[in-house]
């Protein structure tokens, strides 16, 4: 992200949005968000934007898997080498983690066996708190 770019004012409303969630969000989430701020932004202009966005750096795709649609996070100032996402099998809710653990785990993958990790497409799946204590115990 060297030089600004112009952004409309859509693109920095969606932006905005995905900033503002701290979490991956899907497409159709900017936009019922977009809509409840009263603006109207078509499904192919958030889709535009998002693309460019994520050429310049400002946002991170992740496409989980050929059921569900992509999802987008900010790309902020995190340690590159220390995120990665957490997807519970039970409700689906994923949760993007900043934890320096993986750090090592990434360097020893590309140290020892000479394979980069992508960090913003590395998920763990399991089960988030609430859905673990509907039957199960967190170890």
């Amino acid at each position: 992200m060297e030089g600004k770019t112009y952004h409309t004012r859509q693109q920095a409303a969606i932006l905005g949005i995905i900033k503002g969630s701290g979490e991956y969000a899907t497409v159709s989430q900017i936009a019922a968000q977009l809509k409840e701020q009263g603006q109207q932004v078509g499904l192919t202009t958030i889709y535009r934007q998002l693309d460019k966005f994520e050429k310049e750096g400002m946002v991170h795709k992740v496409v989980l898997d050929g059921n569900h649609g992509a999802c987008y996070q900010y790309a902020g100032e995190q340690e590159e080498d220390s995120r990665f996402l957490l997807k519970c099998e039970g409700c689906g809710v994923m949760i993007p983690m900043d934890c320096s653990c993986m750090t090592e785990l990434y360097r020893h993958v590309r140290q020892e066996h000479r394979f980069c990790i992508n960090p913003h497409k590395t998920m763990f799946y399991g089960k988030c708190q609430r859905c673990a204590g509907k039957g199960e115990a967190l170890l």
